[in-house]
């Protein structure tokens, strides 16, 4: 999605865009994920309380959030950062950003739409997070006022104000948070069509490409050496996702980033399809109504590079869902193929974007983490704005690349 909507935008000005992927273009974390807008996310994943939360379910096997215990110096290095960037004065800097950020994303991801015509099936009727519990309510409530302070629709409801908004689907909540700004599409049919799209605008796609080396010279990248030829360019976008660690390390930058594992599911023929989106607030689950079915997501597994599907995760996203919805039961789970994904964390939520102090012709663009679709448009059009050489609209220390240098 970052390295799609940075094509996006330079195509627009007139830039002669390659994209070079390992891959075919469709496996990646854009294609499996949730699918949300969600400026109700303006607060970063490092924020007061989530450590405390964390060590509690560390001893779940079938948590939501848990970060494997490793040697790894980078992951210590990652989690140090972590914990120092979770905390109320960090966040007050933090939250201005990404709340202007996810709402002109919001608004960007409109304009793409209808210029493209992709049918994505794109809904505007918010996100409803779901509560069982009034202490947790009462946390969303306070999470509703900071989003109101931000700019936001936000409301209250009791669990049958939620209900009328899904005639027919049962929720077992004490009530829900509607966040009137969040929408959603398939990412997969969004992905699918943008790729076909910016294919007839004249961008070139070099699938199964493996980058192998890097040919440089004083503070400038002249070529990438992949395993099919040498690529040159004027300027390079890094948009590897939770791999641009590893790339960039290679050439001499070091940033802090590390993959956070998601699960994903979709229920072909769901009991009942809800209208709107959701989350299942204290289970960590999203809940989508898409194209092909209803898409269930959820978990951040702290652990590298590892893509291996922890079996007792995704059930525990399964087992979740008949609590807050009693007509789904495991039966209606029978025969569903699970996706895993690995969201680009940096240490603190906020994504890197901007270019390094070692090369004056390298853009980077990660570490959205579960924000890589919301904040996709914003991103590709800042990366556009820095490719001219002009001082990004939004440009912050927060977004630094170098920050952790």
């Amino acid at each position: 999605m970052i390295g799609l909507c940075s094509a996006y935008y330079l195509n627009k000005l007139g830039y002669d865009i390659t994209i070079l992927d390992e891959g075919d273009g469709s496996n990646n974390c854009s294609f499996g994920n949730a699918g949300y807008f969600s400026p109700s996310h303006m607060v970063p994943l490092a924020s007061p309380g989530i450590i405390a939360q964390g060590l509690k379910w560390m001893t779940n096997p079938e948590s939501p959030f848990y970060i494997k215990p490793s040697l790894d110096i980078n992951l210590a290095k990652w989690s140090w950062y972590f914990f120092r960037a979770s905390t109320k004065s960090r966040v007050e800097k933090a939250v201005p950003i990404l709340n202007q950020m996810l709402m002109e994303s919001r608004t960007l991801i409109e304009e793409i739409l209808a210029d493209t015509k992709i049918d994505a099936g794109f809904d505007n009727k918010g996100l409803l997070m779901y509560c069982k519990s009034q202490k947790v309510l009462d946390e969303e409530a306070k999470l509703a006022e900071l989003g109101i302070k931000c700019g936001q629709e936000v409301d209250l409801l009791s669990a049958t104000q939620a209900e009328k908004l899904n005639p027919g689907f049962e929720i077992n909540t004490v009530g829900a948070v509607h966040f009137k700004n969040d929408a959603w599409f398939t990412p997969n049919s969004f992905m699918t069509g943008f790729q076909k799209y910016l294919n007839g605008r004249g961008v070139k796609f070099l699938y199964n490409n493996k980058v192998v080396d890097v040919e440089k010279n004083h503070g400038q990248i002249n070529a990438l050496i992949t395993e099919k030829g040498k690529v040159e360019a004027d300027q390079f976008v890094i948009a590897a996702g939770s791999w641009t660690a590893k790339f960039l390390n290679q050439i001499g930058v070091k940033i802090l980033l590390q993959g956070g594992k998601g699960y994903s599911f979709e229920v072909k023929n769901p009991p009942v399809m809800p209208n709107t989106a959701s989350i299942l607030t204290e289970a960590r689950v999203a809940v989508t109504p898409m194209q092909l079915g209803l898409r269930f997501a959820g978990t951040m597994e702290v652990n590298g590079l590892d893509m291996n599907i922890n079996a007792r995760r995704v059930v525990g996203i399964q087992k979740s869902i008949p609590n807050y919805f009693p007509q789904f039961d495991s039966s209606s789970f029978e025969g569903i193929k699970t996706w895993a994904g690995l969201r680009p964390c940096s240490p603190d939520g906020m994504p890197y974007i901007g270019k390094t102090k070692k090369f004056d012709n390298l853009i980077v663009a990660t570490g959205h983490a579960m924000l890589g679709i919301s904040l996709g448009p914003i991103t590709g059009q800042l990366v556009a704005e820095i490719a001219q050489e002009n001082t990004p609209h939004i440009d912050d220390a927060l977004l630094a690349v170098d920050r952790y240098s």
